[in-house]
């Protein structure tokens, strides 16, 4: 009942709040502050629901449906936060909770930035259409609600359904919120441009919007970045990107925000490009809402793994309507306003910088386009392939590189050749030799020695302004003053510091970036770190220390282009020179892989019950709800559906470079058909080891016949006469096997040999584990021989006894068979140069983050200095005589809507 009031307080107050901010834009200003009144009743409706919905997921209340389907008593508390969104409503109600926080810091941003009224009227809207979502599919509706005819009312069950096994993961807890966080930014800059498409504010709109499209493009490439991360540690096929449809769906807003943020920076230079940026930005937060259409609508159901069930009829029709209407109204106004925009037309030139970035933008549409393409085509019951994406992309990223590179070489207005020809000659001179080396190691494809030709291009241009930007923005000093208390602390750390960077160092250079050796070396010689770290706290303070200070206001752009070359030569190592085997590993057999290369080892099992699953059951004991014996039970049940098969590791010349441990367990989610695999990797510097389960089985060379209920078998060349007469399955084994606990069988049968005619009755016996499918056979010794039987399985009929079978193993100790073994079989991987896909996007991020303070610091100084202009204009003589004839303008009006056309000499 809470949580639903508090969403119809968000709708009633998000309504509220957009007329009030409409009527203050059109003029009455003074209603202003009731209209930010109502949207923060709207916040705080939305804050309260989602309160609500935690404190029903951390309480277990079970009647609720959607507790019921997503939660459950064995999930950690990290893990029970993540249901919060594990569905439908609860990724809506994601969307509302950081929606509404970014309200909070918004309106007394565009306040400020004169954009109150108008920001927060378009912001509202978005408010607006997730509170109406959350209302017609609710997530607090009950089970009896929920299924009408088919559950009582009342019905609270002991527990819930819980999470889907492969989401148990630590990358939920932070994946889906940045992806969201991501999502929700995106409207500030799509409020923004609208609000100055209405206003005919065409230019003042870029600077202050500018610091929320960066920031918006870094949170959300890196929420992209951790799903790919999350993909590659624990599905297991290999990969960090499929181009599933809904991966896509997140994907294209970013790339239109990137290529927005470029042609954004080119209007801030030169005025010019202002359709281009309205148009981007308005079209980023509209696919936004068109993958949320995609992913929610139940459209790509057998499309991609990743869509939501069929929402049903109404939640399809509001999406639908909120998607049409997100575009046809912000569009509409564009066409309305195009022409009052053509006095902006700028002529570039083509040598020029503003046209690099210009083409850079354009680059980026083109990947969009064809990103766009790809998803939308099972809408038209197309199916489009990886390579569709791959191929096409190809192409795109060279050109984008190059334009990368040379449009930072560039100046704005105009450049000449041979300017930029001197500059770019040691980037060309470092990437035709990086290029000559990668085709050295192997790289032999032409689209992908054009690649990484123009990726380096990228990235030395990069690498070398920025070092410049750098070297002319830092500071070295030396501090010979006499330490007082404070500066102990400083020099102490200034030392450590660098000891443990030259450390760092050193432990790379000497393990070649074999992480796994990094604790040995570190144990055999931290006395030289000490020692090192000694030394230099001596000097520092005796003879004073280094003080750096670095200025990297300037450095955004070059580290965000220098991660994204890295990133792409990541992509073209691992992606095209990945290394992939099927091999079969017999247990402590010694098995070469790829080429002789390393030596694999299947050592054994480890048996480690779920932790989530582990602590649940602990509680219970705690809480005296199950006996000892009970909890010895579950636990070993827990263990054999949790199995780690541990793969030991060594090169051509025998060294240990590492264990992997590929996972496999079983659950009940889907009724135990099917193990769920996670893979097992060991990472180094240069590539990565990476192992899937794909099957085991265990060879025994033991000879088996199966024989009828009164059959008879001559076995061991006629040595051994054996028939089977019964079986024993009491009522208590069978209670056993059908609660998933150990049971034991008997079957009953004559043995005879030649000198005992008369034979001997025996009585074999197996014991079978349901869950693991393990089975100890008895070993029995016929009388007066050396011949040995046992129990291999029982095949009982319950309603035909008499057409029961066994299964029965035999052998002779004098010629005893094969010892048996385990033996799985591994999809192996060596995935070279891995880490640079995730060192270029994490660099990717940072350069964003720099540019974020540093576009945000602009927007601030601008409007502080226009707010120093307007207070020296009230003190002016010629505001006097103004206001002797009238009112002065009020301050809320932009103070310049359209440049002036300026006649060419």
């Amino acid at each position: 009942m809470i949580g639903s009031l508090a969403l119809a307080l968000t709708f009633t107050g998000s309504v509220a709040g957009i007329v009030l901010y409409i009527l203050a834009a059109r003029g009455r200003t003074e209603l202003t502050v009731v209209a930010r009144r109502a949207t923060q009743f709207a916040i705080l409706g939305m804050l309260t629901a989602c309160a609500t919905l935690l404190y029903y997921i951390f309480n277990y209340h079970f009647e609720i449906n959607y507790i019921f389907e997503h939660v459950s008593r064995n999930l950690s508390k990290l893990l029970l936060f993540s249901t919060f969104y594990a569905s439908q409503e609860g990724s809506f109600m994601l969307w509302g909770l950081w929606t509404s926080l970014i309200a909070i810091f918004l309106i007394p941003y565009a306040r400020r930035q004169r954009y109150e009224a108008h920001v927060m009227a378009i912001f509202l809207f978005v408010l607006l259409f997730i509170s109406i979502m959350l209302l017609a599919k609710s997530p607090f509706e009950t089970i009896y609600a929920a299924n009408p005819g088919q559950a009582m009312k009342g019905l609270i069950p002991a527990d819930g359904k819980g999470l889907n096994p492969s989401l148990e993961n630590l990358w939920i807890v932070i994946h889906p919120p940045m992806l969201f966080l991501g999502f929700s930014l995106l409207a500030v800059p799509f409020a923004f441009a609208l609000a100055g498409l209405i206003r005919r504010d065409y230019q003042g709109w870029v600077l202050t919007s500018m610091p929320w499209t960066l920031g918006a493009a870094m949170v959300l490439g890196f929420g992209v970045m951790l799903g790919g991360f999350w993909a590659y540690e624990t599905l297991g096929w290999g990969g960090f990107w499929a181009w599933d449809p809904v991966e896509n769906a997140s994907l294209l807003p970013w790339l239109i925000t990137v290529a927005a943020a470029h042609s954004m920076l080119t209007q801030k230079r030169t005025g010019g490009l202002i359709r281009t940026n309205i148009a981007l930005t308005l079209l980023a937060y509209a696919l936004v809402l068109y993958g949320s259409f995609l992913t929610r609508s139940g459209v790509l159901g057998d499309a991609s793994v990743h869509s939501f069930a069929d929402p049903g009829y109404l939640a399809f029709t509001l999406l639908v309507v909120a998607l049409g209407a997100f575009i046809l109204i912000p569009y509409g106004i564009f066409i309305w306003r195009w022409r009052e925009m053509s006095g902006f037309a700028q002529d570039y030139k083509i040598l020029s910088r503003e046209t690099g970035l210009s083409i850079a933008s354009a680059v980026l549409g083109a990947s969009a386009l064809v990103v766009f393409i790809g998803t939308s085509a099972p809408l038209v019951q197309k199916k489009v392939v990886p390579e569709f994406y791959n191929n096409l992309h190809i192409p795109i990223v060279i050109v984008l590189l190059v334009v990368n590179g040379l449009s930072l070489l560039l100046k704005w207005r105009q450049s000449n050749w041979n300017e930029v020809w001197k500059k770019s000659i040691s980037a060309l001179l470092a990437a035709t030799l990086f290029t000559a080396l990668v085709i050295v190691m192997g790289v032999h494809d032409g689209r992908f020695i054009l690649v990484c030709g123009a990726a380096f291009f990228a990235l030395f241009v990069n690498l070398e302004i920025g070092w410049k930007i750098l070297r002319g923005h830092w500071k070295l000093s030396f501090d010979r003053s006499p330490p007082t208390g404070r500066d102990y602390s400083r020099r102490v750390f200034t030392a450590l510091a660098i000891a443990l960077l030259l450390g760092v160092l050193s432990l790379l250079v000497g393990t070649a970036g074999d992480y796994n050796l990094f604790v040995p070396a570190v144990t055999t010689y931290w006395p030289y770190f000490a020692i090192l770290f000694a030394a230099l706290l001596v000097i520092f303070v005796l003879s004073g220390y280094p003080k750096f200070i670095f200025d990297t206001k300037f450095l955004g752009a070059y580290i965000a282009h220098a991660g994204f070359s890295v990133f792409v030569i990541g992509v073209i190592a691992a992606n095209g020179y990945t290394k992939h085997e099927i091999i079969r590993l017999p247990k402590g057999d010694h098995v070469s892989a790829f080429g002789g290369k390393y030596v694999l080892t299947f050592r054994d099992v480890e048996q480690v019950a779920n932790p989530q699953a582990k602590q649940a059951l602990d509680d219970s004991f705690a809480r005296g709800e199950i006996s000892r014996e009970g909890y010895d039970v579950r636990l070993e049940m827990l263990q054999a559906d949790n199995i780690y098969w541990l793969i030991d590791i060594a090169n051509r010349s025998g060294t240990y470079l590492g264990t992997a441990r590929p996972l496999t367990f079983w659950t009940d989610f889907n009724q135990r058909q099917e193990p769920i695999r996670n893979p097992g990797i060991v990472k180094y510097a240069t590539r990565d080891l990476y192992f899937t389960l794909n099957s085991y089985n265990f060879e025994d060379h033991v000879p088996k016949d199966t024989l009828g209920k009164l059959q008879s078998s001559r076995l061991l060349d006629g040595k051994l006469n054996v028939t089977f007469l019964n079986f024993d399955f009491p009522q208590s084994e069978k209670m056993k096997m059908f609660s998933k606990q150990k049971f034991r069988v008997k079957a009953t049968v004559v043995a005879s040999t030649p000198d005992r005619p008369a034979g001997d009755t025996l009585v074999l016996a197996v014991t079978r584990n349901p869950v693991t499918d393990e089975a100890t056979e008895e070993d029995v010794q016929v009388p007066g021989t050396s011949y040995h039987l046992q129990l291999g399985q029982l095949m009982p009929d319950m309603q035909n006894p008499a057409n029961s079978k066994v299964v029965l193993r035999y052998f002779d100790d004098q010629h005893p068979p094969a010892p048996a073994k385990d033996v799985v079989t591994v999809e192996a991987f060596v995935k070279p140069y891995i880490n640079m896909v995730w060192l270029g996007i994490i660099t990717l991020v940072i350069g964003f983050g720099f540019s974020v303070v540093r576009r945000r610091r602009e927007a601030l100084l601008a409007i502080q200095r226009a707010e120093r202009a307007y207070e020296k204009f009230l003190g002016s003589d010629h505001a006097q005589s103004l206001s002797d004839a009238g009112p002065i303008p009020s301050r809320t009006r932009p103070l310049i809507t359209k440049k002036k056309h300026r006649s060419r000499a």
